[in-house]
């Protein structure tokens, strides 16, 4: 979640040295999304608490694409990869939003269901 949030302040960092450093922080992301979804797979829990967690990896798994269509658009258009990440930044943030709300989710129903299992 921490890595989520930097990667939405990263934002921030536009027109600094430090730009291109949110590009580790989304292959990171996909990681861990592509980690989430194998993780699911095996575990014993409730219905929505499987289904939060796969809406949090494609979540995760949005980011890296978004940042390949930037790719693609630098060869196709004229425009450079910063530019074209800054065309896509609107949806950037509405992907970390979607991650932050479904995350948080993810975090209530798995905390209903350990304090289920232990009383």
């Amino acid at each position: 979640m921490v890595l989520a949030i930097i990667t939405f302040l990263s934002g921030f960092l536009k027109y600094t040295p430090f730009e291109h450093i949110t590009l580790l922080l989304i292959f990171l992301l996909l990681l861990g999304g592509v980690k989430l979804f194998k993780g699911v797979k095996n575990t014993e829990i409730s219905v929505y608490s499987k289904f939060f967690l796969i809406l949090t990896g494609i979540s995760t798994v949005a980011f890296m694409l978004l940042v390949a269509v930037a790719v693609v658009k630098t060869f196709i258009t004229e425009l450079t990869l910063s530019d074209n990440l800054e065309l896509l930044e609107g949806l950037f943030y509405l992907a970390s939003l979607i991650f932050l709300i479904v995350e948080i989710g993810s975090i209530i129903f798995l905390n209903i269901n350990r304090s289920r299992n232990s009383t």
